[in-house]
């Protein structure tokens, strides 16, 4: 997914974001993990050294599907 996000190549053919999540959503997956996803995601990239403007990039690109993870 980031790297579709990016700019990258769109080679990925499998679900989309609802029906990839639907049993986690169903078995009670919520915006609490979904903020902890988040969470890992800045902090992996905080160590990994990358520039604050591309981590904001990078988490502006992964909240805005937040919406369709946690409709499963």
């Amino acid at each position: 997914f980031l790297t579709y996000a990016f700019g990258g190549p769109n080679n990925y053919t499998g679900r989309g974001m609802q029906n990839a999540h639907r049993n986690a959503v169903a078995n009670g997956m919520n915006g609490t993990h979904f903020d902890q996803v988040m969470k890992h995601l800045g902090d992996t990239l905080v160590e990994l050294k990358v520039p604050a403007d591309l981590i904001k990039e990078a988490a502006t690109i992964a909240e805005s599907t937040r919406k369709d993870v946690l409709a499963g």
